[in-house]
Parts: C-alpha cells; structure tokens; sequence
C-alpha cells in the first residue's frame, strides 16, 4: 500500500513540474532558455570538478602503494606480457572423457550346458 502511495506522490510531482516547465516556456521563453543552459552549465562544471577530484584520489592510493614500481620491475625481469593471454592458459586441459559406446556387432551366444 505504501508502494503505490509513493507512486501516486511521484506522478503528481513529476506532473506538476512540467506544468509548470511548460507553463515558464509559455510566458518567458528567453528566461525558460537562459535558465536551463546555466543549470547544465553549472551542473556540468560540478561534475567536471568532482570527476578530476576522484581521479586525483584514486591515483594518489595507487602511486603510494608501490604498484607502478612493481609493474615496471615486473616488465623488466619477464617482457611486456601478451594482454590475450589469461590466467592458466597455457596449462593443458583434461581431454573430455568419451563415451563408450556398446558394440551392436557382437553377440551373446548361449551355450548348452551339461
């Protein structure tokens, strides 16, 4: 029940603020316009900022860690490692057991015994 309560509060909001969207379109296009391009703009730099500050976070961890040392001596001793080639690739893998089949060409012969 208060599943479609919430359903019911959702569709009235979301029809309410296109009303009103199209409404605010109506009456003043050019502010309608003005309005949109600074909130997209402002969110855009928002994410922009918040992008770049994560990234920052996450290869500060890495660096520190001694990971790209560890790559470069890796490279070093064994080669560039082929990026196709997976983990046990190259261990041989248990042929498949086949089945035996009966051999239809051969018959049971009953013998007389004594």
């Amino acid at each position: 029940m208060t599943q479609t309560r919430s359903k019911i509060i959702l569709y009235i909001v979301v029809s309410l603020a296109a009303i009103g969207l199209i409404g605010q379109l109506i009456v003043n296009p050019l502010n309608f316009i003005e309005s949109m391009l600074t909130t997209i703009g402002l969110a855009a730099v928002i994410g922009l900022a918040l992008y770049f500050i994560l990234k920052r976070m996450r290869q500060g961890g890495v660096r520190s860690s001694g990971y790209h040392k560890a790559v470069k001596q890796s490279k070093k001793k064994y080669g560039k490692v082929d990026q196709k080639m997976r983990y046990n690739q190259h261990v041989e893998k248990p042929s498949p057991i086949k089945k035996q089949r009966r051999q239809t060409h051969l018959k049971v012969i009953k013998g007389h015994k004594k």
